[in-house]
């Protein structure tokens, strides 16, 4: 396959995959919904950056030793579970405030960094990535490739996120949220509990 098959195969797989909903997509519109568009950008950006280093990584064959370690994968599934465990229970616990600055421990500071922490601490995504890259990866790749697909999936993952937090940080959306942010907040922080405990026991 020339880089060229292989940049378009590769980041079709990957653009693929973002569109699957996951704990990413309920972080990025629950952080849309409370805080407004630009914070959920903010967290978006956070994912796009998650994505650029999970393909650098790829990339380095680092997501292949991952892949075929059982106990660096352990470490990596308990860590992220506990991680987006913690998120669930944040937003549970901060159901009943409304405040912009607390509601599920997303500071309006620090959205850019909940998002690389959220993305990241899914260990099945460098497991995707990695398959991907080894089924597509061509064996010589050209030095082109190499620096445009982290950037192009950095891009891709940001990009989906940002229509995410636009469409969820409307007037109508904002409005509902308002209106009934403690049942929201439980759906959510429940969504994201049993995606934790989904990967630590079934992932």
């Amino acid at each position: 396959m020339s880089s060229f098959f292989a940049y378009l195969a590769i980041c079709l797989a990957i653009a693929t995959g973002a569109l699957s909903p996951g704990p990413s997509f309920v972080v990025v519109a629950r952080t849309a919904m409370a805080h407004g568009r630009k914070q959920g950008m903010k967290v978006a950006l956070g994912m796009g950056l998650a994505g650029l280093t999970y393909a650098l990584i790829a990339e380095l064959g680092i997501g292949a030793v991952v892949k075929s370690n059982p106990i660096i994968f352990l470490v990596f599934k308990i860590a992220g579970s506990l991680y987006l465990a913690f998120i669930g229970v944040s937003m549970l616990r901060h159901a009943k405030v409304f405040s912009s600055a607390n509601a599920e421990g997303i500071e309006p500071s620090t959205g850019f960094f909940q998002g690389l922490r959220t993305q990241l601490s899914n260990p099945k995504t460098i497991i995707v990535y990695a398959s991907i890259f080894a089924a597509l990866m061509p064996r010589s790749p050209e030095p082109w490739l190499l620096v445009a697909l982290p950037a192009t999936i950095g891009l891709i993952e940001a990009g989906w996120y940002v229509v995410v937090a636009t469409l969820f940080a409307t007037s109508r959306a904002s409005s509902a949220y308002a209106k009934a942010k403690a049942p929201i907040d439980r759906v959510a922080g429940t969504v994201i509990i049993l995606l934790a405990v989904s990967l630590a026991f079934l992932g």
